[in-house]
């Protein structure tokens, strides 16, 4: 045993395996073997055996509060954290002041949305060891979940007195800075984190989204392209990316991380604001379309709307989709919580319409899109989609801002308008057929009204 610990202690894992499978074969009930074993396979990487071994020593001694507290970090690592929680409890009880084990409680109980008593385990342990810069940080992060910047702030700070090369503090502290609007000071933390570490892609993404509050877009590129370079599946950094050049107006749609914002953010309100406030109008000039260009029968059909929305338009179309079916497709998760409310729609589906039109699936004889492809300016690739769901004469209502001239253009609402013979050439080059628009107010802000075309396009009859 003393041969096996001193292997242990010099690194040698595979030996002293060895020799802690020796004893056991000739003791299997040795306590110092088994745990042995079990902080070996640890080391090793082996979270199962280590469990193994680790449950076995302590099914010899329960009162052994270091081995309930490793049992709680294997089970929190294999992402068992109920049973990982109750190990870290049993170690308190036995060794109330175990810093360690109130550090693991703490990050169990926050897995759990508990973080209030998160906050409690945490200032415990830190009671015990106040010079522990991480925990000092994880108390940070707790406060910054509790929607408590200003002491967010000071723990990051105390975790940097104790540690100034301490990167993780510093990048949190660039974050919290930023999201109390302290931009200047927010952009001199993250520079401080990127000299302690330059290739540190969390703190670059911050850098580019603190530039971005500072209006200094080009810069904020830059920053995301170096985030991106460094970890190229850092989603935030991609989605942060597209937004900027959303606000230099190089992009031709809106990106779907700001749609989805836009209209989670705008759910609860959103009937009231827009038949109300706005005077709202789209889905009811969609109606007038289609009894203008439809066929007389007026139920049976399968129809899909994009950008479902709360409903407005499926609830203007219900009676078109009696007998058939009325589907929904939309980027927002609360829109699609407020359309279901409705009880009207077949299917809804979460998602990016151009995505989702190219994808494999269903076909339809209606295809509506009231207020939706104002938030796309190139519209080959919705086209393109609408095609190929639409049955052979099926037909695609929709709605657009309206402008003068040729092409289409960004407006400074972060909206697109597009132009009539944009439009008869987008449907002419995704070889739908331009059956009929006409002018309309899609609605009103402020004083001015939106205005609008409403069109209708057909597939061409195989």
């Amino acid at each position: 045993m003393q041969r096996a610990a001193r292997l242990h202690q010099a690194g040698d894992l595979p030996k002293a395996v060895q020799l802690y499978q020796a004893i056991l074969e000739e003791q299997p009930s040795n306590f110092d073997a088994l745990y042995g074993l079990g902080i070996a396979r640890l080391q090793e990487g082996n979270l199962e055996e280590s469990l193994f071994a680790v449950r076995a020593a302590l099914r010899i001694n329960a009162t052994f509060a270091d081995g309930w507290c490793v049992e709680g970090m294997l089970l929190a690592r294999l992402n068992r954290a109920e049973e990982a929680l109750a190990c870290f409890n049993a170690a308190l009880a036995l060794k109330p002041d175990f810093a360690e084990a109130l550090s693991r409680r703490a990050a169990a109980l926050a897995q759990f949305d508990r973080r209030e008593e998160a906050l409690v385990s945490i200032d415990h342990m830190l009671k015990l060891r106040p010079e522990a810069a991480a925990a000092w940080n994880n108390r940070g992060g707790l406060l910054v979940s509790l929607e408590r910047a200003e002491a967010a702030l000071q723990s990051f700070e105390k975790a940097l007195d104790l540690q100034p090369d301490f990167i993780e503090a510093q990048s949190n502290k660039a974050a919290i800075l930023l999201q109390l609007q302290r931009f200047d000071d927010a952009l001199h933390a993250v520079n401080a984190a990127l000299a302690l570490q330059p290739n540190h892609a969390v703190s670059w993404n911050t850098r580019g989204n603190i530039l971005s509050e500072l209006k200094r877009y080009d810069e904020a590129v830059a920053s995301y392209d170096k985030a991106l370079k460094l970890a190229p599946d850092l989603v935030p950094a991609a989605d942060n990316r597209e937004l900027a050049l959303f606000e230099l107006g190089r992009l031709q749609r809106c990106p779907p991380a700001y749609i989805r914002d836009l209209f989670d953010e705008f759910s609860r309100d959103y009937d009231r604001k827009m038949l109300e406030t706005l005077d709202y109008s789209a889905h009811l000039h969609l109606q007038t379309l289609a009894y203008r260009t439809l066929p007389p029968t007026r139920t049976g059909w399968r129809i899909l709307d994009l950008g479902s929305g709360t409903g407005l338009v499926g609830h203007a179309f219900k009676d078109f989709a009696r007998g058939g079916r009325l589907d929904g497709v939309d980027l927002s998760p609360r829109m699609i919580e407020a359309a279901r409310a409705r009880a009207i729609y077949y299917d809804l589906i979460a998602g990016d319409i151009e995505t989702i039109l190219h994808a494999v699936g269903r076909t339809y004889d209606l295809i509506l899109a009231a207020d939706t492809m104002i938030y796309f300016g190139e519209l080959a690739t919705i086209l393109g989609g609408v095609a190929k769901r639409l049955e052979s004469g099926g037909f695609f209502l929709f709605a657009v801002e309206a402008k003068d001239g040729e092409g289409w253009e960004q407006t400074e609402a972060k909206r697109f308008r597009h132009s009539e013979p944009y439009l008869r050439a987008a449907a002419a080059r995704a070889q739908l057929s331009f059956v009929e628009s006409f002018s309309c107010i899609l609605r009103r802000e402020g004083s001015e009204p939106v205005k609008g075309f409403a069109v209708a396009l057909q597939q061409r009859a195989l």
